[in-house]
């Protein structure tokens, strides 16, 4: 007979401090390795030939660039684009 494992999940009882928002300038450097991360997996799932991956991964990397044009111009990247309908 195949033996039952109990896990319990205790409550964390310490909680961590609330962190400083980063400056702009650590956010924009921490964007930027978000941004170079992604393109890394896009290249090893390209690799692999997992087409959803790299897809899914691409989008992801239009979201960073998204963020990164909003904080840098304050317009949204896409405000003036009709997004309302599909390709």
């Amino acid at each position: 007979m195949a033996d039952v494992f109990e896990i319990i999940i205790e409550p964390n009882i310490r909680r961590r401090r609330g962190r400083a928002p980063l400056s702009e300038k650590k956010r924009a450097a921490a964007l930027f390795r978000v941004w170079h991360a992604v393109r890394e997996m896009i290249d090893e799932a390209q690799s692999l030939g997992d087409g959803e991956l790299v897809h899914f991964l691409a989008v992801s990397q239009l979201l960073v660039e998204e963020r990164v044009t909003m904080l840098t111009s304050g317009v949204p990247a896409f405000a003036s684009v009709d997004t309302s309908l599909p390709n």
